[in-house]
């Protein structure tokens, strides 16, 4: 058989059973089946942005891991003491007064990526062994989740005391281009200065 034969016979064979569906399902099912392929075309762009999504937090997490390997402070010469690490990890800290300064500069790099900022939780925990303090925010944004990954790359960037202890993805609609982050971010400042 000549491939135009060939051709010819599936065109009629496709064309028959249309007509046959059409026959059996009418209106209805064209609207079934097109919902079926919506539904499909749906599921696999979700399913690629939620690979892009974890791809991200892998490469969030090893960026995390490569900073906290990294030596915060370098040897000099020999070993320090206990007492001179204790205070170069004490000089190395922001001051307490320093602390709303960088929740502005946060929420300025969440409006520099065009997301919306919701209200969000803030809450300071003084470490009186340790000598510092942990101030705990949890911010939650909703935007483009490159524009979210930019924002924790460069907030981390920014302030070297500043950590990521959680990230919580949440997407309204499978097919919807935003997502709702919810940040946890703890910051490590030196403790407030007694009130003289």
């Amino acid at each position: 058989m000549s491939p135009r034969l060939v051709g010819a016979m599936l065109a009629w064979e496709l064309r028959r059973a249309g007509r046959a569906f059409m026959r059996h399902g009418g209106r209805f099912g064209i609207v079934l089946v097109l919902a079926a392929l919506l539904g499909v075309a749906a599921s696999i762009v979700g399913q690629r942005q939620a690979d892009a999504a974890q791809q991200a937090q892998a490469r969030l997490a090893e960026r995390l891991a490569q900073r906290a390997s990294a030596p915060v402070l370098p040897p000099a010469g020999g070993a320090l003491d206990g007492r001179a690490r204790l205070k170069a990890f004490d000089d190395y800290l922001p001051l307490h007064d320093d602390i709303p300064t960088v929740v502005q500069d946060l929420l300025n790099q969440a409006e520099d990526q065009h997301l919306v900022l919701a209200r969000g939780d803030y809450r300071a925990q003084p470490d009186l062994q340790g000598g510092f303090m942990r101030y705990r925010m949890s911010l939650p944004v909703k935007g483009d989740a490159p524009a979210v990954l930019k924002l924790m790359q460069v907030a981390l960037q920014s302030h070297k005391t500043l950590a990521l202890e959680s990230v919580q993805f949440k997407r309204a609609r499978i097919e919807s281009a935003d997502v709702e982050v919810r940040l946890q971010w703890v910051l490590l400042t030196r403790l407030p200065e007694p009130v003289r």
